[in-house]
């Protein structure tokens, strides 16, 4: 899908054109049918999920209860499970068929594939970790100090700022993801190092890109409140959910994969200078 021009280490300057092209045109359209392949597994264990959470949460009497421990628990468990596992193991798939490639045009399931979810898994962890206490803590802070502020207007900005700190960090850090995938040798400074002068690139690209698919995959689960439980629609908006769910987990892997090549150089058996 893309073609290395440097070793590991140096980082040249990236066009937006070409990055397009190569997201839009040689990733999400030239290579639909591995990305919807690789989708099928994921997709039923996402549904198996999705269906198992809100079937527990209805036999204990749990599923309206917002603000119910238990419910909170469960919520946190299934999105652990689906974001975290799930996401890995379809970010891993995407990642080493089209950054390595395969002859079966499925991935290899050998122990270089599992050091790679494994370390996959751990990185999304981290991620997901650090961006709920910054979000936790703006919300703490939203509800301790709106009554305090001059203006009511400015309440909202106590919860964009750990927002807009957390997409920051989540851009910069981003090549790890992209790099534990396909088991190149890179750490959390490395990516601070290669995502340093194409940072607005990167941000543009996710916001314009995935941001839509998260407030879409948001409203869908918020909306199914709304439906009689295990109704037809109830299962419809389930399973539209996961579907967005994969599609941003592609654009993302997408996106990282395209800058992460570009900026490094890296290809199989690529060596560090």
């Amino acid at each position: 899908m893309v073609k290395p021009i440097r070793l590991m280490g140096q980082f040249p300057p990236l066009s937006a054109g070409r990055v397009l092209r190569q997201v839009i045109v040689d990733g999400l359209l030239g290579q639909w049918r591995i990305l919807l392949t690789a989708a099928l597994i994921p997709f039923i264990l996402a549904l198996i999920i999705d269906i198992g959470t809100a079937i527990t949460l209805d036999l204990r009497g749990s599923r309206d209860l917002v603000a119910n421990p238990e419910t909170i628990l469960i919520d946190i468990l299934a999105l652990i499970l689906i974001e975290v596992l799930i996401g890995a193991y379809y970010t891993t798939n995407v990642a080493r068929l089209l950054g390595i490639g395969s002859k079966s045009g499925r991935p290899t399931l050998d122990e270089d594939w599992r050091d790679a979810f494994g370390a996959v898994a751990v990185r999304l962890f981290i991620f997901y970790f650090f961006g709920a206490v910054l979000l936790g803590g703006g919300f703490v802070a939203y509800l301790m100090f709106r009554d305090d502020l001059p203006t009511t207007q400015l309440a909202p900005f106590i919860i964009a700022v750990p927002a807009l700190i957390q997409l920051f960090l989540y851009t910069r850090f981003s090549f790890v993801i992209s790099a534990a995938a396909v088991g190149a040798p890179y750490t959390f400074g490395d990516s601070i190092r290669a995502t340093g002068g194409i940072t607005v690139l990167l941000l543009g690209l996710n916001l314009v890109f995935s941001l839509p698919l998260v407030v879409a995959q948001l409203a869908l689960q918020t909306g199914t409140a709304s439906f009689p439980t295990f109704g037809l629609g109830y299962f419809a908006v389930m399973i539209l959910t996961q579907a967005l769910f994969l599609l941003r987990v592609a654009v993302f892997t997408i996106i990282n994969l395209v800058c992460f090549v570009n900026r490094t150089g890296w290809a199989p058996g690529a060596r560090r200078v």
